[in-house]
Parts: structure tokens; sequence; C-alpha cells
């Protein structure tokens, strides 16, 4: 017992050091999975995310699985009654992987030497996140503690990977602000990053129009002409819209049943159940010192979604850096604008001298 308490005290603390961590995910992930294989002994480990929208676990790590093992197939949530439950929040003990009908890959696992197996959730402020998965070679029944110590774990997982990932993403996106002056490339590029990072159905950009009555599309991905071409958003008519021009943060899980929504029919026919918006901040031009909220940023999911509050907090950074794209592109306009109207007047001190 003290033996078994002494190593997890060193993989939660190997675990904790990975947190800390500035290296990429990739490291902090193989670092985990290292701790768990070779402190605690057992024979793999894994980690997969939840893909929401297409109710998949994605592989993001895996140490001592074989290529054949990691390559049987796609693991289904529907399909995996094990998973089921792991994303409900429960740690699962398969004691013996022979005889439980809950996995989809019972035979791939004996071929693979796998005897049992833990699984626990990668929770992260109550949002599941994925699946943290151990393996032993031999059947058995885990201690209680071991169960405990497996939960942890996998909270710290979701945070450490939460925390490398997004650090990555904005770093990347920040790259791609300062790259250019085309407005609507950059928002573009910062849409694209961040529906593929945070895996959603798409999402828009809408800043507030010059009359200062409707949002108007600056940029978009992941969704069809059909619907992006639905109608005008006029912000009277959109209760949601004048709430985030107030500096709210919004969220939608159901546009079927919110009030709210403006187009809730043309959603669902676009696939689309859960949105979240959040306000673009910038600068007033016209009152130094004060901000004001220029514009809308929104993502959408085509399952019905919780947004987490690490995600809502991740798209409000992103909903900052498309305001300074904005403001980047707005001051070299006006710098533009400014350099041509000079020049008249520089040819005519030419022509006199």
């Amino acid at each position: 017992m003290e033996d078994q308490i002494i190593r997890l005290c060193r993989a939660i603390s190997t675990v904790t050091d990975a947190m800390g961590s500035v290296a990429r995910w990739q490291e902090v992930l193989e670092r985990i999975l290292h701790a768990l294989v070779h402190e605690l002994g057992y024979r793999a480990a894994s980690v997969r995310q939840l893909d929401a929208e297409r109710r998949t676990l994605v592989l993001m790590g895996a140490l001592n699985l074989s290529d054949d093992y990691l390559a049987k197939g796609a693991v289904e949530v529907e399909r995996s009654g094990v998973d089921r439950e792991v994303l409900e929040g429960r740690l699962v003990e398969i004691p013996d992987v022979r005889n439980d009908p809950r996995l989809q890959y019972p035979g791939a696992m004996v071929q693979e030497g796998i005897g049992s197996i833990l699984a626990a959730p990668l929770s992260l402020k109550g949002q599941i996140t994925g699946v943290l998965r151990v393996y032993s070679t031999q059947p058995r029944t885990a201690p209680e503690t071991e169960k405990h110590f497996l939960m942890s774990v996998g909270k710290l997982t979701a945070r450490a990977l939460t925390s490398a990932r997004h650090s990555e993403a904005l770093l990347n996106i920040s790259r791609q602000v300062n790259s250019s002056l085309d407005l609507q490339a950059v928002l573009t590029a910062i849409l694209q990053r961040t529906v593929e990072e945070l895996n959603y159905r798409g999402g828009i950009i809408r800043l507030v129009s010059p009359t200062g009555q409707q949002l108007e599309l600056v940029a978009a991905t992941g969704l069809s002409q059909a619907y992006l071409g639905k109608g005008v958003i006029e912000i009277e008519r959109s209760g949601i819209d004048q709430r985030i021009l107030r500096g709210e943060l919004v969220t939608i899980y159901d546009v079927a049943s919110d009030p709210g929504y403006q187009y809730p029919h043309e959603a669902l026919e676009e696939g689309i159940r859960s949105v979240q918006s959040v306000p673009l901040i910038a600068p007033d031009r016209s009152e130094p010192g004060r901000r004001k909220v220029i514009g809308v940023l929104r993502v959408y999911s085509s399952q019905p979604h919780r947004f987490g509050d690490e995600e809502v907090s991740f798209l409000q950074v992103i909903a900052n850096l498309g305001a300074i794209a904005l403001q980047n592109a707005r001051l070299y306009h006006e710098l533009a604008r400014r350099v041509d109207s000079l020049q008249p007047e520089e040819d005519g001190w030419h022509r006199l001298a």
C-alpha cells in the first residue's frame, strides 16, 4: 500500500509539472502518458478528445499501443457503451475485456494483449472534453485509491491540454493578425483556426453597419451560402444581438426553443443547434479612453452543446484579436488616405522649385 502511494505521488508530480510546461500540447500529453505507464506500471495509455460534431473520440496521443491497434477503426460514441458512460462523468472499469458487451473492439484488445481497462473522463469545470484510458495486460480489479487518482489525472490532463492548445492557437492567430492588412483574409483565417481548434460547425464575424441598424457580414467559415444569405440581421429585431452589443456573452443551447433567435428555421435547416456569441470590443475613436462594441463573433455547433467557461474566455480573446485586426486595417487605410491627400501639395512644391 505504501509503495502504491509513493508511485501515485510520483505520477501526480509528473502530471502537475507538465501542466506548468510551456511546451507544445503534444509534448505535455506525452509526459502525462509516460508518467501513467512508467510510474504506475500500466501496459499502455491513451487520450482521446471528443468530437461533438461527429460523435466520435479522436486520438490525441497514446503510449505502448501498436499502429495496428490504433488503426482498428473510429471510436464511435453511439457504439461504445464504455465511452458513453465516461462522457457522463463517471470512471468505468472493465476488469476483463473478453466478456464486456460495452466495448466496441473487444477482439482487437485481446489481440493487442490487453486484459483490463480503466477509463476516466477529461473534465474541465464540469465539461467533459474526452477520455483517458489506461490498459493492463492481465484481467484485474483496481483498488479505490487508484480509481480516485485516475479521476484526478483526467481533470489535470484536461486542464493541461486545454491550456497548451489554447496558448498555441493564440500564438498562431496573433501572428496572422500582424501578417496582413487584408481585413477579410485575416478575419477569415482567425475564424478558421478557431473553428478548427474548438471543433465547431462554423463561425461568422459581423460588424455594426455605419447606420448602426444592422450587422454586416465580414467573414465566415463552415457555413453554406444559403444560410449566409438568409436575410439581413436587423439589430432592433434581434434581442440576442442587442444584448451582445451591450457587451454581454450570449449562449443559446437550442436555437429551436430560444425566442430571441431571429432565424431559427434557417439555422435548423443548416444543421445548427447551439450558438455562442461574444462581442468585438475596440477603442472608441470619438471618445479617447473609452471602448465600444463594434461587432459580433459567433460560433455554431451542430449538436446541443454547453459552452464551458474556458471556451467562452478563449472566444472573447479571439474576438479581441479580431478587433485589433480591424483597427490595424483602419489605421492603415487612414494613413494611406492622408498620404494620398498630401501628394498634390508635394507635386506643387516640386514644380515651384
